[in-house]
């Protein structure tokens, strides 16, 4: 009850701040500021003479002229100096902890996490649980659960801990948010990604008041209650002991123990020797909404969370990183969310600006419905102007601040002729053509070829699906080329120029493809919260990798 009366007043502030964005806009980048003035780098750019401007539209074109927009690249070495041990040159205090977060070139990249940082996102966290709470009453009279990530990372060179923030987030909540979840943190830190799904649902199964269950990505969800389809009867023999069934080592000793349940174990066992499934009105009977991000690629996977949960509410999870928290989500059922203008000073480059220095920033007072951004952050943890090359899109305003939803990482055009394909565009195009034929692809990869068209590569486990018969992956490749053609001018043009060939599917070696895409979250087995969807390689001809089982001319 504390917790959701504090969550809620959380969320109203953040409405009335709404109404005046750029008032709560002005106090996050003076607060900033003057956090920040004994730094290296704002000593270097008078950051305490930029706070001491009185007017507040002349203090944030000063702040624009003096600091340059740079990116992760740009700000490599600073942020290496950070890690190392040398915290001044940007942080205005001693980290708490570093957030590792994969890079593009698939090294991690190590965020600072300051008490400053940490005490917006938790302003933050609060407001969105508020938001959560008013847009889903389910929330406010059962149990919630989010899937997070393992913190365990070990040390810095400096010694301070790192990890995923959503594990350090998690295990250092405040009581009154805590008391709300289920799962102990020593689960998310199993080794085997398969035993974290199965034993994060085996306990919340004995759950009856589970009613809302969260994850940065639809596909954590569903790895979730795949875990129990693959595994009924573990989940019967230990819900009859009330035990918790895994092979591998957690990084945070813990054990379960629950309460031994045989008749809900053989009411499930009926079931399913039944109708062959786990229902998930009886596994979760309360469960009335899921969390997750429902914009960008992760959008291809709602289908099939409806599949795996039913029809339920879908609440956005907050547009964030392990940078900062960007928008507060605010209705049921909505991608995107309200500009989080509380927690940091946001900037917008026009998608079609070179970006860097050369670029024309803008605040949230300046931006256009229907036009698409790339995210610029100053924080409290040391970034300053960050280019997150993030492509967001404004779908309207909420009171007088603008809603956005995420888009697409920046910078992510490819071409065999010029065609300048996205992974919205080839995301569009699977969803469309899957729903057209009936066919479920779970993974699949675009990869441009030398020889002048895209081949796109998918597992080989679809085929050990009956229902599934290669005809009907024939039919796939033909309707993908149609819809490629319609979701992408670009591709049509050099189509009909006879620039491109069409395109073919090619079926690998199971689990060659989950493999490979596994491999590009970030180096290390630290146990993850995300999956992040891949579906447009940039190496040209890294099909050649997979060991091809079929292929399907379009």
């Amino acid at each position: 009850m504390i917790g959701s009366l504090l969550c809620r007043a959380s969320y109203r502030r953040f409405l009335r701040a709404c109404d005046a964005p750029m008032d709560a806009q002005e106090k996050c980048l003076r607060r900033v500021l003057r956090g920040a003035a004994d730094t290296d780098f704002g000593r270097a750019h008078d950051f305490a003479g930029l706070a001491r401007t009185r007017d507040a539209a002349a203090m944030m074109a000063a702040y624009q002229a003096s600091v340059p927009i740079r990116s992760h690249r740009d700000q490599r070495a600073d942020l290496d100096a950070v890690y190392a041990g040398d915290w001044r040159r940007l942080c205005p205090s001693r980290p708490l902890y570093f957030a590792l977060t994969a890079g593009s070139t698939g090294q991690f990249k190590h965020i600072p996490i300051t008490a400053e940082l940490r005490r917006d996102l938790g302003r933050g966290s609060l407001t969105y649980y508020g938001a959560l709470d008013l847009a889903c009453p389910a929330v406010g009279t059962h149990k919630a659960q989010f899937l997070v990530g393992s913190a365990e990372g070990g040390r810095s060179p400096g010694g301070i801990r790192q990890g995923f923030a959503s594990g350090f987030n998690y295990s250092n909540l405040p009581w009154f948010l805590r008391s709300r979840f289920v799962l102990p943190y020593w689960i998310f830190t199993l080794a085997d990604a398969g035993d974290r799904a199965y034993a994060a649902a085996r306990i919340l199964v004995e759950r009856g008041d589970l009613g809302v269950l969260c994850a940065i990505s639809p596909v954590n969800l569903i790895n979730l209650k795949a875990a129990l389809d693959a595994h009924p009867e573990r989940l019967f023999r230990d819900l009859r002991a009330g035990t918790l069934s895994v092979s591998s080592a957690a990084a945070v000793p813990g054990r379960y123990r629950g309460r031994p349940d045989p008749r809900r174990a053989r009411a499930l066992e009926e079931s399913w020797r039944r109708s062959g499934t786990l229902p998930t009105a009886e596994l979760f009977p309360a469960l009335r909404v899921l969390v997750c991000w429902q914009s960008g690629s992760m959008g291809y996977y709602l289908d099939e969370l409806a599949r795996h949960f039913g029809r339920l509410d879908l609440f956005e999870f907050p547009l964030s990183a392990s940078e900062g928290l960007f928008a507060i989500p605010c209705r049921a059922n909505a991608a995107g969310g309200t500009a989080a203008v509380t927690s940091h000073f946001l900037e917008f480059l026009p998608e079609e600006e070179p970006g860097g220095a050369a670029g024309t920033a803008l605040r949230v007072d300046q931006l256009r419905a229907g036009a698409s951004y790339r995210l610029v952050i100053t924080t409290s943890g040391g970034l300053y102007r960050y280019d997150m090359e993030d492509v967001v899109r404004v779908t309207g305003f909420h009171r007088r601040t603008p809603t956005i939803t995420f888009v697409s990482r920046s910078g992510g055009q490819v071409s065999v002729a010029n065609e300048r394909l996205t992974d919205r565009d080839v995301t569009a195009a699977m969803t469309a053509a899957r729903r057209a034929c009936g066919a479920w692809v779970p993974e699949f990869l675009f990869v441009p070829c030398s020889d002048r068209r895209y081949r796109v590569v998918v597992d080989g486990r679809i085929l050990r699906d009956a229902a599934q018969a290669p005809e009907r992956f024939a039919a796939l490749a033909g309707t993908l080329e149609g819809e490629l053609r319609s979701a992408a001018k670009g591709y049509d043009f050099e189509r009909e120029d006879s620039l491109l060939e069409p395109l073919e599917l090619v079926v690998t070696r199971a689990g060659e493809l989950r493999a490979f895409l596994d491999a590009g979250g970030g180096p290390g087995a630290l146990p993850s919260a995300q999956v992040k969807p891949m579906h447009l390689a940039r190496d040209f001809d890294s099909h050649l990798r997979f060991t091809r089982i079929a292929t399907y001319a379009a």
